[in-house]
């Protein structure tokens, strides 16, 4: 069944003031096959996250899996990624998504209906999960650590829900790293181009957030950052900040240059500048320290 729904948008701001994340998910037909695992060349994030855990039911499979596979999806938004991974898994695995934000959860529970799958969605406090220690077989979660307020203690709750050697597949945003060259240049001026700046609480450096989420148990296996080039390949990242500037001529020139020309060029500029993503992390990912860092462990 294709879900016609259209997405809100990322990083829209509801009336009460909080942030909304909203999009549709990947796989919208009934099953997944090579087709869709083809298309998610062009969700770089997500296809590291969502091949991490498939890999780890692979594993489960080869030597112990109980049934059902359990997967919790902590900061789900409004469920684009508890559909997928529901359409991964089969009906017989047990997919659940949590959030601290009821509208979100609100326009999951429709979003899961219109795709005609069944998974459970619900509200949590941003502090206590509430579901038996090691009940989960994998957690994943992408862009909600930054919005966290005590992240230790929420990454002790994570392990604490996980079954040791469980697969954490996680996005966090982080402080600018070293190879942020521009992004820096331009914090160093008063500029930060970071969209989410007055939502994001907790950003660390990429050696800080190993050391995190390492004391809560888990063994990080890889860690990549992605899209170095993004005043190229996503030039809308920065248009709407550096656009209101009167100070950098030549850099909101070239930007407003990249940016009409990738919107001109839309959906083949979105596309190539995504795949593009995929084969940074592939080659450059593990060693480039940019902002935000894909992390791939299991608990110890």
């Amino acid at each position: 069944m294709e879900n016609k729904h259209k997405s809100l948008g990322w990083g829209k701001i509801s009336d009460n003031g909080a942030e909304i994340w909203d999009d549709n998910p990947i796989f919208l037909r009934d099953r997944v096959d090579y087709k869709d695992w083809l298309k998610l060349m062009f969700y770089p994030k997500k296809f590291f996250l969502y091949k991490w855990i498939k890999k780890h039911k692979a594993k489960l499979r080869r030597d112990f899996i109980r049934e059902p596979f359990r997967v919790l999806d902590v900061g789900c938004g409004t469920g684009a990624a508890v559909i997928d991974l529901k359409k991964m898994f089969g009906r017989q695995a047990e997919i659940v998504g949590i959030d601290v934000v009821r509208l979100q959860i609100e326009l999951a529970e429709k979003k899961i209906t219109a795709n005609a799958v069944w998974a459970q969605v619900g509200c949590y406090d941003g502090k206590r999960i509430d579901w038996p220690d090691g009940y989960f077989d994998a957690i994943y979660t992408s862009d909600v650590l930054g919005h966290v307020a005590n992240v230790p203690a929420w990454l002790a709750e994570l392990s604490r829900v996980l079954r040791t050697g469980g697969a954490l597949a996680m996005f966090a945003e982080s402080a600018l790293g070293r190879h942020a060259y521009l992004r820096r240049y331009l914090l160093a001026r008063g500029l930060n181009i970071d969209p989410h700046s007055e939502f994001h609480i907790s950003l660390y450096s990429k050696a800080k957030l190993r050391e995190l989420v390492e004391d809560a148990g888990f063994g990080v296996k890889k860690m990549f950052s992605a899209f170095w080039l993004s005043f190229l390949v996503h030039p809308d990242e920065f248009y709407e900040k550096l656009q209101g500037q009167k100070k950098f001529f030549s850099l909101r020139l070239l930007n407003k240059i990249l940016y009409k020309l990738k919107r001109k060029l839309h959906p083949y500029s979105t596309a190539a500048a995504e795949l593009y993503g995929l084969v940074e992390m592939l080659t450059l990912g593990r060693w480039l320290e940019a902002q935000g860092y894909v992390i791939l462990g299991r608990k110890k």
